[in-house]
């Protein structure tokens, strides 16, 4: 974790404290905004290997993959999961669990279809007009990340926005269990999603499937969904061959917290996306010494599967003024953002490039990661900077309708002929000359 240190026998160190800002070394600065991006330039070279044995092999290269990285020897017959296969998830779950899941996907369903944009007109004039037209993607893969915990959660958050958008054919990848099996509350999560077809694969090959199609497996036009850094690689890697969404990796939680807040909370909020992964990002971001003295007091006796991540890419960080905070959210670009501040509206002014904000003592993160209603894959590694959450804006795609009566042409024939001969395009200049030649009425 990154903070103020002292030494022990031995040379260890210790964190006993937060470190301001303005102190920070430029490689640690450095390490907080670039974070696990040295780790996808490290895995390129395997994922790339994997990419192009999947897109040449097909299905064979997928069941060879599984029973490496999974330990699962499957046949090409069980690469997807059958329809029986998810009615008995049903019976398998408590009722409990069903419920809940049902209540997440009605308010996701719910927020996204207030998302659904309309067709509009642009603009509207004498002799011209043009609208512009949504459609749905003709198909999208959902990437349901499976290996330390299986979320039903990310099934919902993909599933939902892609059905609510009208997207004609969706299909899911997930690793499956050491007995082949794919967890039941994924299964029930998907179908309650509206997700047809369902494959037991995970990790890069996955990825591959769904970029280049097998045998079994379809070719979509996009694919989504959060993953480790091979599934994160592999995605940037056939971008271009399908549309991909952001970088999605490993969980982020930046805490702004000032003298107010309550550190029991806080550390709270810090340790629920820790438990995520080793490779998360918790951080603190206060104004007040005590305040982070008191985390860290909590967060130094944190079991090892928090500690983890706390120790590889944890911070306490001290900023002198709201302003430098609003400075330094800016520019990490975090993943989610939690205020705890008695006036949150001073920093939600001086905001830039966030992924989602938690506001309150009452709005944990982990409200948002099951059911709020906004999707919870977010960007990570200071993609915030120009990428948003999934919304149905992933799944759909646009055009415009342009039309101009004589009349409109006329009005814009001046400008177009300049421009045109300004390019050296003296068939685009003809193109407008020749429908006036022509002659006719002005529309």
């Amino acid at each position: 974790m990154l903070g103020r240190h002292e030494t022990l026998k031995g040379g260890k160190e210790r964190l006993i404290g937060p470190v301001k800002l303005k102190s920070l070394e430029a490689s640690q600065l450095e390490r907080l905004l670039n974070r696990n991006k040295a780790d996808l330039e490290a895995v390129k070279s395997q994922v790339s290997k994997i990419v192009g044995d999947v897109k040449q092999r097909g299905d064979q290269a997928l069941i060879e993959y599984t029973e490496a990285f999974d330990g699962v020897k499957l046949d090409r017959s069980r690469l997807k999961v059958s329809r029986r296969e998810i009615e008995e998830a049903y019976r398998q779950l408590p009722t409990g669990l069903i419920k809940a899941l049902k209540r997440a996907e009605r308010n996701i369903r719910l927020v996204h279809r207030r998302q659904l944009p309309k067709a509009r007109i642009l603009a509207k004039s004498k002799g011209m007009r043009v609208t512009q037209v949504f459609q749905p993607l003709d198909s999208a893969g959902l990437y349901i990340p499976g290996g330390r915990a299986s979320y039903p959660s990310t099934a919902l958050m993909l599933g939902v926005p892609a059905r609510v958008a009208g997207v004609r054919r969706l299909v899911a990848c997930t690793p499956p269990s050491p007995d082949g099996s794919v967890n039941p509350a994924v299964l029930v999560a998907l179908d309650l999603a509206g997700v047809g077809e369902v494959f037991r694969v995970g990790g890069v090959q996955a990825v591959a499937a769904m970029a280049f199609g097998t045998e079994t497996i379809p070719k979509v036009c996009k694919i989504v969904g959060p993953g480790n850094i091979y599934v994160t690689a592999a995605k940037m890697m056939v971008y271009g061959e399908v549309g991909v969404e952001f970088p999605a990796g490993p969980t982020e939680l930046l805490v702004f917290a000032d003298e107010k807040a309550d550190p029991m909370l806080v550390a709270a909020d810090l340790e629920s996306q820790a438990e995520h992964d080793p490779r998360a990002v918790p951080v603190l971001l206060t104004t007040s010494e005590k305040l982070a003295e008191a985390v860290y007091e909590r967060l130094s006796k944190a079991d090892r599967r928090i500690s983890m991540a706390l120790e590889a890419h944890g911070a306490i960080l001290l900023a002198e003024s709201l302003e430098e905070a609003a400075d330094f959210i800016g520019r990490f670009a975090p993943e989610h953002l939690a205020v705890h501040s008695a006036k949150p509206g001073r920093l939600l002014a001086k905001l830039r490039n966030v992924g989602a904000v938690s506001l309150g003592i009452y709005t944990p993160t982990a409200a948002l990661d099951y059911a709020l209603g906004p999707s919870h894959v977010l960007p990570t590694g200071g993609a915030a900077r120009y990428a948003s959450g999934i919304s149905v804006f992933d799944f759909l795609r646009f055009y415009t309708v342009q039309s101009l009566t004589k009349r409109g042409l006329k009005d814009l024939r001046e400008t177009v002929e300049t421009l045109a001969e300004a390019e050296g395009l003296r068939f685009h200049k003809l193109a407008v000359e020749e429908r006036f030649k022509r002659g006719g009425k002005v529309g």
